[in-house]
């Protein structure tokens, strides 16, 4: 059945592939990264709050139930030709990409801003924090160059 789709439906089928492969290499990650998480104190004496042991374990395994989430949505629509015709649609409908575009754009910008003000307000209260801003800006800033100078290439 598979082999009655479209050529866009076949390509759409491989992306969905590839991105699960991510996801679940992103799984595995999570996993060994709880694992270092029990084990690391009593093994290694790694030096942990408990607190930060409680937040890292509840967002490590959070992510790890939203990829798998992904994966298994993803398997749905591409064993179904009706699902992954209408998820293709959905997802290349150039109205849907300018939406995502702009929203992106939007984020952007109010992540700037934040951080700008973060900055400037740990400035006055936290080195560490004024610092740690401040190099978020500049990855922010290096990777949207990266970005753009990749993508004025490739379009």
């Amino acid at each position: 059945m598979m082999e009655k789709l479209s050529k866009a439906d076949r390509e759409y089928r491989e992306k969905l592939r590839k991105f699960n492969i991510s996801y679940f290499i992103a799984v595995l990650f999570m996993i060994v990264c709880m694992v270092i998480l029990l084990i690391g104190p009593r093994v290694y004496q790694l030096e942990i709050s408990e607190s930060a042991a409680g937040f890292l374990m509840g967002f490590f395994s959070s992510i790890t139930i939203v990829f798998i989430l992904f994966i298994l949505r993803n398997r749905q629509i591409m064993q179904d030709p009706k699902k992954l015709r209408m998820q293709r649609i959905a997802r290349t409908d150039e109205r849907n990409v300018q939406i995502n575009g702009k929203a992106l754009r939007f984020t952007s910008f109010v992540m700037s801003f934040v951080l700008v003000l973060l900055s400037m307000i740990g400035s006055f209260i936290s080195r560490e924090l004024m610092y740690t801003a401040t190099c978020l800006l500049w990855v922010f800033l290096i990777s949207y160059l990266a970005g753009y100078f990749y993508f004025k290439k490739k379009l």
